[in-house]
């Protein structure tokens, strides 16, 4: 049942508009905020690192009470709300069309509409306006961030979805996620008033406070993900050289699973060594001084990347469910 679900929701979110749910984020997003409760204002500033907690648990109880009543009713209809919410959370299509036009504009010389085009989509993401004068930075950028979107909006909701019965896995790992945005436009809405500490920080200042933080539970739960995905890049591209490069990053990074998949990716395109996870890297300076006809051709070389992993991810688990190995594993 589970990975019929996940095969109705692909296909589907495949051919609707990539806008259908807009509003509907934008409804969650002020619903989550009116859920908030601030314990600051309550007088519990200890504790005031925990109330990302109530939005979460607040919507894994009640996905987790409607899915069971509709299970109850009928199966068909436990499944349709599965679908419903992996079609609001995939943006599949989305990042295929900014990628698909934007090295369209690329091979037609238009460096200027691919640079608006990409500089949006990134804005739109997680507020960054990186500062791009040549077609290279643009190229190195667009797959810098569109690692991480593959993997938090698309391979990361995959695993979770299978992992846990029903969607109660994809609604921990999106309500995570949603805590970590929040997070993040709180700390630029303060006008960057303190300096935000990194995960390294706030692991060495206090390790259950920072144990028990939303940017730390989203990178325990792509933990195992974010691998899997490196592994099948691995397997697709080169795996000797992508396994050097998760080494080489990780040793630089260690509470970061953007920063190793960012450098596997970059080695399999072969736009840069594996070193350049970091866009103020040397080694992103020099995959930047490559010709443009190759930079595009990395632009091409990462979204088919990314389209045989996914490929390769159903695959894989149609396998496990033909086996019985996925929670309600049902065809």
């Amino acid at each position: 049942m589970s990975y019929l679900a996940l095969l109705i929701a692909v296909v589907c979110e495949t051919f609707l508009p990539d806008g259908l749910f807009t509003r509907a984020r934008d409804w969650v997003d002020r619903f989550n905020q009116e859920l908030e409760i601030n314990l600051e204002a309550l007088g519990a500033p200890r504790y005031a690192h925990l109330q990302w907690l109530v939005p979460l648990l607040i919507w894994v109880l009640g996905v987790y009470f409607l899915y069971q009543v509709l299970w109850i009713i009928s199966p068909l209809a436990a499944g349709f709300l599965s679908v419903f919410l992996l079609l609001y959370g995939l943006r599949f299509r989305h990042f295929a069309l900014v990628f698909t036009n934007a090295q369209l504009f690329l091979n037609q010389g238009d460096f200027f509409r691919a640079r608006e085009l990409l500089l949006t989509w990134m804005k739109e993401y997680d507020g960054s306006e990186p500062v791009v004068h040549r077609p290279g930075e643009l190229v190195f950028h667009a797959i810098y961030h569109g690692t991480e979107r593959a993997l938090r909006q698309y391979f990361s909701l995959f695993f979770w979805f299978l992992v846990l019965p029903g969607p109660m896995g994809l609604v921990v790992y999106m309500m995570a996620h949603w805590s970590v945005i929040r997070e993040r436009d709180v700390w630029q809405a303060q006008a960057f008033a303190h300096e935000r500490p990194t995960m390294q920080e706030a692991w060495e200042s206090n390790k259950l406070k920072a144990a028990i933080s939303p940017r730390f539970i989203l990178f325990a739960m792509e933990w195992l993900p974010a691998r899997l995905l490196a592994l099948t890049v691995g397997l697709v591209a080169q795996l000797d050289d992508a396994a050097l490069a998760w080494r080489t990053a990780k040793n630089h990074s260690r509470f970061s699973n953007r920063a190793p998949l960012t450098a596997v990716f970059f080695t399999a395109v072969g736009l840069v060594g594996g070193a350049a996870f970091d866009p103020a890297s040397k080694a992103a300076s020099e995959g930047q001084l490559l010709s443009e006809e190759n930079q595009v051709q990395a632009l091409q070389q990462f979204r088919q990347l990314v389209f045989k992993c996914a490929v390769v991810w159903l695959m894989a688990t149609l396998v496990f469910a033909i086996l019985g190995w996925l929670p309600s594993s049902m065809l």
